[in-house]
């Protein structure tokens, strides 16, 4: 019942945000025309978990499941949240501890030599799932950029495991990471810079509706048309599994997708029980429908 009255709100939503995406070209100065490309992402060898804002248990459920439930082995950076140190790191395995995954590990540091540290990161070796606690999405790029650790949990997603975070650390999984920039500014003021990588050309965006980020992201994505975004709202994820977006969680979750025939962007706006494949959401993007 309840996803029956969901579906309907993010179709209306939709519908009055859409046209929006074509208006603002009036007033744009420069709009680089999207290129007809094969988007990596369709074909990720793991599963994302990208949650906006507030976590619910749902999202802690959903990665267990994806990482082997029972048999799970999470490994938590906590790194980006501020208030970690003073604390302390005990309350993450808390939380987590009641999805009831095999193992959780928990890895912080503000030392770029720990990162590149075997013993350290040792715990990543056999991971089934990593997952990026919110908070300043740049001191994850700071510490961990580049290091062992960054790679180790490349090898996780690239073995088949399930790499996620909400808020700042969903947005340090795409190929580029906002890291300033105020929703209300103009968009020449949004500051970017490389994230970690995870998803290519994707640029996500947390707090999406409850702060006002929509005319951000469509800007980003506006003005670096080989890329994608993703806009989650709090309490909300999408997941990224064998070519489909699926979504969950209470609000709606934007998908920004350049277009090849227009200067523009197609938006879409997703709630829970929605699913959908990449290559027809792509499919803008080639010349078709």
């Amino acid at each position: 019942m309840i996803t029956k009255l969901i579906a309907p709100l993010a179709l209306v939503l939709c519908t009055l945000l859409a046209p929006l995406a074509y208006l603002k070209l009036a007033v744009r100065s420069i709009v680089r025309p999207a290129v007809p490309q094969t988007w990596a992402v369709e074909s990720l060898p793991g599963s994302v978990v990208l949650a906006g804002g507030t976590f619910i248990d749902e999202m802690g459920q959903e990665v267990v499941r994806l990482a082997g439930g029972e048999k799970a082995r999470v490994v938590l950076i906590p790194t980006a949240y501020g208030p970690t140190d003073e604390e302390g790191v005990e309350q993450f395995r808390e939380l987590w501890s009641r999805f009831q995954p095999g193992s959780i590990a928990i890895l912080h540091t503000h030392n770029r030599g720990d990162a590149n540290d075997p013993e350290f990161v040792a715990p990543l070796k056999d991971a089934t799932a990593v997952w990026f606690l919110g908070g300043v999405q740049s001191r994850l790029l700071d510490i961990y950029g580049d290091t062992l650790l960054h790679r180790e949990v490349r090898r996780v997603f690239e073995r088949g495991g399930v790499v996620g975070g909400n808020c700042a650390g969903a947005m340090a999984l795409g190929e580029t990471m906002i890291v300033g920039g105020e929703e209300y500014d103009d968009d020449d003021d949004v500051v970017l810079r490389p994230g970690l990588g995870i998803v290519p050309k994707m640029v996500a965006d947390s707090h999406w509706l409850e702060r006002n980020r929509i005319e951000r992201l469509r800007g980003v994505i506006e003005d670096h048309p080989d890329h994608f975004g993703i806009g989650i709202d709090g309490a909300t994820a999408v997941i990224i599994e064998h070519g489909k977006l699926r979504f969950i969680g209470k609000s709606y979750v934007a998908t920004v997708i350049p277009v090849a025939d227009r200067q523009a962007v197609r938006f879409d706006a997703w709630a829970e029980g929605w699913e959908v494949e990449l290559h027809d959401l792509f499919a803008t993007t080639r010349g078709s429908e």
